[in-house]
């Protein structure tokens, strides 16, 4: 469909969505005052999909009921559908144990423990935990001279 011709800005009757041509575009007012309405922001979902994930549900088991969080609920129905043979399940099961495995292997590599120094053991402290092996033995009569 085409569009009539433009009529000239000056005169034309006003009235319903045609008003005066003095008072049409009045300078420094938008003309969408509200502006654009907020959208969802990456940040915000993540938000809300963290609060909904730690959510306390409540569960039945059996006869018990009980409150869990979401994201806890959702990994025992993976469990439950992938131990009854949906491939899928399992898969998914599998490969998330296996990810979590070797992220904390991977921690553990680089984390030190503790108050535990690194150091070599010398000759001397070598013979002297034999020694108090061997003494030991020998008081227990395992071992003869």
């Amino acid at each position: 469909m085409s569009r009539p011709p433009n009529k000239p800005s000056g005169n034309y009757a006003v009235g319903y969505g045609r008003p005066p041509s003095h008072s049409r575009f009045r300078k420094g007012v938008s003309g969408n005052p509200r502006g654009r309405p907020c959208g969802m922001t990456a940040a915000r979902a993540n938000r809300l999909a963290l609060q909904e994930a730690y959510r306390l549900i409540p569960v039945r088991e059996g006869d018990r009921v009980f409150t869990l969080p979401t994201i806890q609920a959702l990994l025992r129905q993976l469990a439950r559908i992938a131990v009854k043979g949906n491939g899928p399940a399992m898969r998914m099961f599998i490969n998330m144990i296996q990810t979590i495995e070797q992220e904390q292997a991977v921690e553990a590599q680089t984390k030190e423990p503790e108050g535990a120094e690194s150091r070599t053991i010398t000759d001397e402290e070598r013979a002297q935990a034999l020694a108090v092996f061997m003494a030991k033995v020998r008081i227990k009569g395992l071992l003869k001279d």
